[in-house]
């Protein structure tokens, strides 16, 4: 994947830029002037004095002054440094939502996407009131996925999202990013993983095979021209690989599944990446592609 394709990838998760202000520092009167002081010194690059006073200021804890040594190394342009130093801090503070964003801001910088990604994911999951916003807020995009799914399958009836509360005493829980008692889903993973492969072996009765008998080609292509070329473009390269990740799952009802991928594409003629929906069904207790729509061209 090229930088730019990643840079692209990764805006879409989250992370415009550097988060600032107050960071839940939890300090005294004598923290709280010695922070502003430091910060002010790094501010007016002043860099020598911030640094002699960081290693003096005892009203502050290990958590603020770590995380200055590391603004300190940003301000200094010596991002490998603060990109060490923050890391180091994650690791023992996953759950400061402010150190992960910035920590990840660096990482975009410095190309390191994925890492910026694990980073974004951590720090939002590890705060329980954060995790249970993004919960509810997925239950939203469900809902508003099957009430538009129901003007194509008519019997679908949208479930109305029942968001939960947060509790003060609530304990912490580890809150996955996708999550889902769908019962099909192993089914519906394995049809997925003998479609991937059966594409990448270019073995084109396994591939047609993957289609529902209901399948609807885009552009108004008829069932049979469209399984002509689907052979046709199977059987022309010397190679075919296909890789997907990003892989999403949501129900529709008991018998349609839509799932959403990144999809990667790559053969001896042609290359690309696109984010695909494909809208599988249950047919003969087998499921089946009954619709593959390409939402994005990364």
């Amino acid at each position: 994947m090229s930088e730019l394709k990643k840079s692209a990838k990764i805006k879409r998760i989250l992370c415009c830029g550097w988060l600032v202000g107050a960071l839940a520092w939890g300090a005294n009167a004598q923290a709280d002037e010695a922070l502003t002081v430091i910060q002010t010194l790094i501010g007016q690059k002043q860099f020598t004095q911030a640094a002699s006073m960081l290693l003096t200021a005892e009203d502050l804890s290990d958590y603020q002054k770590t995380y200055l040594e590391g603004w300190l190394a940003l301000q200094k342009q010596q991002p490998s440094d603060a990109l060490e130093i923050w890391q180091a801090l994650h690791l023992r503070y996953p759950e400061q939502l402010i150190l992960g964003n910035n920590l990840a801001v660096l990482q975009m910088q410095q190309g390191l996407f994925d890492q910026a990604q694990a980073t974004l994911e951590q720090s939002l999951h590890a705060d329980r009131e954060i995790s249970k916003a993004l919960e509810n807020l997925n239950k939203i995009y469900s809902y508003q996925a099957q009430k538009a799914y129901s003007s194509v399958f008519r019997r679908v009836e949208a479930k109305t999202p029942v968001g939960e509360m947060l509790a003060l005493t609530e304990s912490n829980s580890v809150v996955t990013i996708m999550e889902s008692d769908f019962d099909g889903q192993p089914e519906v993973l394995r049809a997925l993983e003998a479609w991937r492969a059966a594409w990448s072996a270019k073995n084109v009765q396994a591939y047609l095979a993957a289609y529902h008998a209901d399948f609807v080609p885009a552009n108004n292509q008829s069932l049979a021209a469209w399984r002509s070329a689907r052979a046709r473009s199977l059987s022309a390269p010397r190679f075919i690989e296909v890789f997907i990740t990003d892989l999403q799952l949501l129900p529709i009802d008991a018998e349609t599944v839509r799932v959403q991928f990144t999809q990667r594409y790559r053969s001896d003629r042609f290359q690309d990446e696109v984010v695909k929906v494909l809208l599988l069904k249950s047919q003969a207790s087998e499921w089946k592609i009954i619709q593959e729509t390409v939402i994005n061209e990364i």
